[in-house]
């Protein structure tokens, strides 16, 4: 039936203002579509309403008023599919391993060092795993194993590990998590703090501060053992001996209090006084701590299995111990529920998980044991509302795992130490061997409306043992407003939410790595189905459409239909072949049905007739079961179980009785699945908001002021879903007549139905398909609209509001604007204009934005192009600039209301013509913009470019000939063609006859326009725009021009341009321009280690102004900045050594291979000395590298001095003697002044010996040219004179083998007399009387030297000391 009728309905209900028309018309459209929406809308509560009618926890596990304790598992139907009555239809497991991450491989070695304990956990909300060995921590991302981190300063072992939030104020805002250790002597609290990433596409950098921020020691021995934190920054802890302590901790000291403490809650105050043998008893030591944050109740668990339960108070931050159930006391109740289980099963309890309140008002906790029963607990009775505090601790349900039925097939688990429940989803880690666990996992999720708890299973091998497991689901943007909770705050099943919410991921970590897994949704299964059946008719595709029900099915396939972001197109379109193929005909109404089997027919299965049966018989058949597809015949009756609570059931049934909006009369409508579908699916897309109201109150400077309960991310995200849902129902071509054949029900429906119910239930559809269509229509663009006051300050539109459309306004749920909410529609839209009453301009674009938004809520006639055009050239024609720019603009706002239909190249040459370049650039940028609404081309462009990317690709040329225009005129405004039209013939740029040259504008003019052009165009939002002027900008040789540039975009472009290396010499000067000295020495660096071409004096030069640029910066004393600048400043001088060499290979005649080695990169120490300075003997480079390199080696230093001087004398052995020695002396004086600050590296004793040796063998006359040269250096003659007394007294004999043994004395003679004649200026005179002193008796010694010498020359020295002798006793005052 819906064949006929869909696409045409979508066309009637979505086109009504399409072209136009006489007001008439327009109203009776609107009429009609008002009708349509109310209808619609209150079709669309009754879907809402059934959504909302659902079993809670408490109802499934049929727990009496009086509390006393079930059981369930022993029934074939607990878990269906798993016994031996079970269908053999196809099986597909709940739960996958999406991927594996090993251990990081830094970890690995470290376990070679452990003395004595390890442990390994996850902080799941910081995506981290945590390992610890000993006293070491190391925390890495679980997700790819990267971003490790660790803490190595405690001294002990640690005993437990814990994350959580800070309290608020006591921290600096970036601690954004507290880490607890705990040892056995004291316990730490260490600030986690977060990087920002480099990219998108990575995670924040995790830092562990080194020092802790508060470090408690344990003063009376108390191991504690577990820690646990509260969403409000409270730390709870679990010792050995069974007490909980909380760490309480604040900014600063108190009168009464410190500013940490621990505190007892276990025991009172006067417990601690007393003696130990009083307080003596069996150590019972706490292994778990779970908070319910929504109640704000704590619980322990012992290792003896005992649960403790602590009340936090209703505000959460007070405690109080309430109650205390012993293990044996819940193992004695659990049997006694389950009288037919072997007690053992309930020997040892595991592990505990608190039950959310949206989950169930009165069941608090779970318990699981060792063979894997969970054990429903409650902490105050099964009728108490939500908010009672905790009085007690109650068993109140036994659930046995899978395995324990009469025909089960399966094996139980075993061995079970570890469980989690999260949400209905029970998941058992299970030892099958010593050396590999597996995962069980039962869930609720796939049979949401069966009477009685019934869970699929699946059974997931792991590598390795498992050591922790958690919950990581991703959250969704609406937060506990997504949930859509019904009237009692129940979260409704995930069929219901599953468009809105991600897979459920589990997160396993063992000893192997981390372990992904993710658990299917019914839309997840479908897309497997249809993947491995390969078309839309499989059997397994049939039995999911029946087991699960036509409506249900066909809402979950429009989840695969309507996705945009679906790989696989084919998916889409299979999943559209199923809509029609199994929901496209009406269900039968059987005349047997009986009212019994009506009266508790779940909404899993309505069909929007009340005497319709088609609910599948609980417990046999209810959701898509992989395990077990099977299905109820048509009009089976169920079985109701006794004992259960179904009020809420019975609730719906009396609305499904109510009659259909489109009817008024006895006969109901029978409506195909598909048509309820469509329905139930916009239902679920608008249950987050349906209801909520639209204003809420917040505060601004300390006022009250109204704001939208929705923010513009929220309206878009709904926007848009509602947009696919209408493109799927305008775009969906029409199956055959007969693609309802192969639904049991479908087959015998054409010959049970008579012409005329047929032709009626058709007409009734159409009606009802077009409304949903005005509805559709008119939810999207009151969305849109709503998005739009939110972009433009929605409390200041609000305070301009009417009073009476604000009170009207104030109290309104998005159903009641969507309904009955046109008037208040209009007012905002006309508080919205007259708040940009004045200014053309932006009443122009808004006008534009409410046309292109919701042209039902704001209908205004187009212009056409025609009237722009004739404005342009009436303004043209005008005189009166004021009348001449008002043309232009109305001409250019007219064109960007037609649209992509412009012809931008012809209307902007008129513009330009006119001298109207504003109007040019806004034409093209929205036009461009209108071309591609969905920013493909940005996406394109983004993405390199991609050949596959064919939409991209045209929507990037599309947005070119827009940009191209305005780039045309501006070639034309900088005389970019002129020259080559002149200069050379050249080919025209395209068909026809030849263009006329456009008179030349003047200079000054031109130069205006192009500014103006080149100003709008970067300060425009279009990236894509910007980028094209900065190409322009390049290519014509103005980057001085592109780096004044204030856009955003500029700095990307520089770092990536399109199909280009980084520009990397703009980019630092951007930076630097911009003053962001720090990102500037960055780049500069980069550029000195890039290789290539670059010369070595051109890297050192750009080391020079990196650290130039880091001296600019502001103060900072971080360790990045401080490395960074000891690394620059290492690297400069290593660039200064290898330049230092380049200049010797290049004297030495080194090979060109060499030259271009040393000129294309920056080499390192070890490189610059094996390759270049050892070969060519560079010993001046190989001195430079010693003490770049810190190698203070006195042995090596000395003989690299050695051939320096030797090296200097050979190089000028063909020179006179004279020159010879100046060009030494001159090396010395360089080398000195080079090395003055480190004297290690100038080791003058050893070149005075060397050099005066050197004067000795070439017979120099002038005895004083290095000691002349070496106090021209800066040596002190002090020092000279210590050093050659130094050497004389050595009493060397290789002075005696050159035949000079008194060659020293003489240099010493012409230092004294140097001294005498030129004393320094900066020597005291203290220090000048000690220096006299020790001249005269060091001249004394040299005299008795010489008298007892035979050698000729003594005799000539002995007269020149006693002048010396004779000067310094007669200068008694020097």
């Amino acid at each position: 039936m819906l064949q006929s009728s869909l696409n045409s309905s979508v066309m009637a209900g979505m086109t009504v203002d399409a072209g136009g028309g006489d007001g008439r018309s327009v109203a009776d459209a609107s009429s009609v579509a008002g009708v349509q929406v109310e209808a619609a809308g209150r079709m669309l509560d009754k879907h809402i309403n059934y959504d909302s009618c659902f079993p809670s926890l408490t109802d499934k596990l049929q727990i009496p008023a009086k509390g006393s304790c079930t059981v369930s598992g022993l029934s074939e139907q607990d878990y269906p599919g798993g016994t031996a009555t079970g269908s053999a239809g196809a099986v597909l497991r709940h739960l996958h391993t999406l991927h594996k991450v090993p251990l990081p491989k830094e970890l690995l070695h470290h376990f070679q060092h452990m003395q004595c304990n390890c442990m390994m956990g996850l902080f799941p909300e910081i995506q981290r795993a945590w390992l610890t060995i000993d006293s070491d921590i190391y925390v890495w991302l679980y997700k790819d194993g990267s971003d490790l981190a660790y803490f190595d300063g405690l001294h002990d072992t640690i005993l437990s590990v814990g994350l959580m939030k800070p309290r608020a104020g006591v921290f600096k805002p970036y601690i954004e998590h507290l880490l607890c250790l705990t040892t056995p002597t004291e316990m730490v609290l260490l600030g986690v703090t977060f990087a920002p990433p480099m990219d998108n596409a990575s995670s924040p950098s995790l830092t562990l501060l080194p020092e802790p921020l508060f470090s408690v020691s344990n003063d009376g021995g108390v191991f504690l053992m577990t820690v646990k934190g509260t969403m409000d920054g409270r730390l709870f802890m679990g010792a050995k001996d069974g007490d909980l302590w909380e760490l309480s901790y604040q900014a600063e000291d108190g009168w009464f209090s410190r500013k940490c403490q621990k505190v007892n809650h276990s025991k009172s105050t006067l417990a601690s006084f007393l003696p130990s043998f009083l307080t003596l008893a069996e150590e019972d030591s706490v292994v778990q701590i779970e908070v319910d944050e929504s109640r704000h109740i704590l619980y322990t668990l012992s290792e003896q299995g005992s649960i403790s339960v602590f009340d936090l108070g209703a505000d959460g931050t007070s405690t109080s111990r309430i109650a205390v159930m012993r293990h044996n006391t819940i193992s004695a109740a659990a049997a006694a529920a389950a009288k037919t289980v072997d007690k053992a099963n309930f020997k040892s309890i595991v592990s505990i998980c608190p039950v959310d309140t949206s989950e169930a008002p009165a069941i608090h906790l779970v318990a699981v044991t060792g063979s894997g029963a969970r054990l429903y607990l409650t902490c105050t009775s099964p009728t108490s509302a939500s908010n009672t505090r905790p009085y007690q601790l109650q068993l109140v349900h036994v659930r046995l795992p899978p395995g324990f039925s009469a025909n089960a097939l399966t094996h139980r688990p075993t061995r079970v130490h570890k469980a989690l429940y999260s949400h209905g989803c029970g998941v058992l880690c299970a030892s099958e061997s010593s050396e590999s666990d597996v995962v069980w996992s039962v869930s609720c999720d796939q049979f949401p409306y069966h009477t009685a708890l019934a869970e699929s299973q699946a059974v997931v091998a792991v590598d390795g043992v498992i050591w922790a497991i958690a919950d990581v689901t991703p959250s969704t943007m609406w937060g506990v407003k997504g949930e859509g909770r019904n009237a009692m705050g129940l979260r409704p099943p995930l069929v219901v939410n599953q468009q809105h919410q991600q897979p459920r991921q589990l997160i396993v970590l063992s000893a192997a790595g981390a372990h992904t897994l993710t658990s299917l949704r019914p839309v997840d299964q479908l897309q497997y189905l249809l993947q491995e059946s390969g078309s839309a008719d499989g059997a397994a595709v049939t039995e999911f459409f029946t087991a699960m029900s036509p409506t249900q099915a066909c809402a979950t396939a429009l989840i695969l239909a309507t996705d945009p972001n679906l790989q696989n197109s084919q998916i889409a379109e299979w999943a559209t072949q199923c809509l029609f193929r199994y929901g496209a005909t009406p269900p039968v109404t059987l005349p047997n049905a009986s009212a019994t089997a009506h009266s508790i027919q779940s909404p899993a299965g309505y069909s929007f007739h009340p005497m319709q049966i088609s609910t599948p018989v609980p417990n046999q058949a209810g959701l898509y079961n992989p395990g077990h597809v099977a299905y109820t015949p048509v009009g089976q009756a169920p079985q109701q179980q006794q004992g259960l609570n179904n009020t809420s059931f019975m609730n719906a049934q009396a609305t499904l009785n109510t009659t259909s909006p489109h009817n008024n009369n006895n006969t109901e409508p029978q409506f195909s699945p598909l048509h309820n579908a469509l329905y139930l699916y916009l239902a679920r897309i608008l249950r987050p908001v349906w209801s909520l109201p639209l204003l809420k109150e917040d505060k601004l400077d300390g006022n009250k002021i109204l704001v939208s309960a929705l923010s513009s991310g929220e309206c878009s995200f709904l926007a848009r879903q509602l947009e696919l849902l209408a493109r799927f129902m305008n775009t969906s071509p029409a199956p055959a007549p007969n693609s309802h054949i192969g639904l049991s029900i479908g087959i015998h429906s054409s010959n049970q139905l008579s012409g005329q119910q047929q032709s009626s239930s058709s007409s009734e559809e159409s009606s009802s398909v077009a409304a949903l269509c005005s509805l559709l229509q008119h939810t999207l663009q009151l969305l849109r609209l709503w998005t739009l006051l939110t972009h433009h300050n929605m409390p200041s539109i609000l305070a301009n509001l009417t009073k009476t459309s604000l009170e009207q306004l104030q109290g309104m749920s998005l159903r009641e604007l969507v309904l009955a909410g046109r008037e208040v529609c209009r007012n905002l839209i006309m508080t919205l204009l007259d708040k940009y009453h004045g200014d053309n301009a932006s009443v122009s674009a808004i006008s534009s934005q409410l046309r292109e938004v919701c042209p039902e809520l704001y209908r205004s006639e187009d212009a056409q192009l025609s009237k722009a055009s004739q404005l342009i050239l009436e303004a043209k024609a005008t005189t009166d600039p004021a009348r001449r720019e008002a043309g232009f603009r109305e001409a250019v706002a007219l064109c960007k209301g037609v649209g992509g239909c412009v012809n931008v190249a012809g209307v902007g040459a008129q513009l330009a013509s006119g001298g109207c370049y504003t109007g040019l650039v806004d034409l093209a940028l929205s036009v461009a913009g209108q071309r591609d609404k969905e920013d493909r081309a940005l996406h394109y462009y983004h993405a390199g470019q991609p050949h596959t990317d064919t939409m991209g690709y045209n929507a990037f040329n599309n947005r070119m000939e827009c940009y191209r225009v305005v780039m045309d005129q501006l070639n034309q405004l900088v005389g970019s063609n002129s020259n080559t039209q002149s200069s050379s013939p050249s080919v025209p740029p395209r068909p026809g006859p030849p263009t006329s040259t456009p008179p030349a504008i003047p200079s000054d003019d031109a130069s205006h326009y192009a500014h103006q052009i080149i100003t709008l165009m970067s300060s425009s939002e279009d990236e894509l725009a910007q980028v094209t002027l900065y190409q322009w900008l390049l290519d014509t040789g103005r980057s001085e021009q592109l780096l004044t540039l204030p856009s955003p975009s500029l700095e990307p472009f520089l770092r990536a341009p399109p199909k280009q290396q980084p520009m990397h010499q703009l980019l630092w000067r951007y930076y630097e321009r911009n003053k962001d000295y720090y990102k500037a020495a960055r780049t500069l660096a980069l550029l000195a280690d890039q290789p290539g071409s670059t010369s070595l004096s051109n890297r050192v030069e750009h080391l020079s102004r990196a650290l130039m640029c880091l001296s600019s910066c502001e103060m900072n004393t971080a360790t990045a900045f401080t490395d960074f600048l000891l690394h620059l400043e290492e690297k400069k001088d290593v660039a200064r050594v290898q330049l230092m060499v380049l200049d010797g290979v290049t004297n030495a005649g080194g090979s060109s291979q060499d030259i271009t080695a040393l000129n294309s990169a920056l080499l390192d120490i070890t490189q610059l000395y094996e390759n270049f300075a050892e070969p060519y003997q560079l010993w001046e480079c190989k001195l430079a590298i010693v003490a770049c390199a810190g190698h203070s080696e006195p042995q090596l230093v000395q003989s690299l001095w050695s051939h320096i001087i030797e090296s200097e004398l050979s190089s000028s052995e063909r020179s006179p003697l004279a020159s010879r020695l100046d060009a030494l002396a001159a090396k010395l004086k360089m080398l000195a002044r080079q090395y003055t600050n480190n004297p290690q590296y100038f080791p003058i004793d050893h070149i005075i010996r060397v050099c005066e040796l050197k004067s000795v063998q070439l017979n120099v006359d002038n005895v004083g040219w290095l000691a002349t040269g070496l106090l021209s250096c800066g040596v002190s003659i002090t020092k000279l004179i210590q050093t050659y007394h130094t050497l004389y007294r050595s009493g060397e004999s290789l002075w005696e083998t050159e035949r000079a043994p008194y060659h020293l004395l003489r240099v010493l003679c012409h230092l004294i007399t140097t001294l005498m004649d030129n004393p320094p200026p900066t020597l005291q005179a203290p220090d000048r009387r000690v220096l006299r002193e020790e001249c005269l008796d060091r001249v004394a010694s040299y005299l008795t030297d010489l008298d007892a010498s035979a050698e000729p020359s003594a005799g000539l020295i002995a007269a020149h000391l006693r002048t010396c002798q004779l000067h310094l006793e007669r200068n008694a005052s020097y």
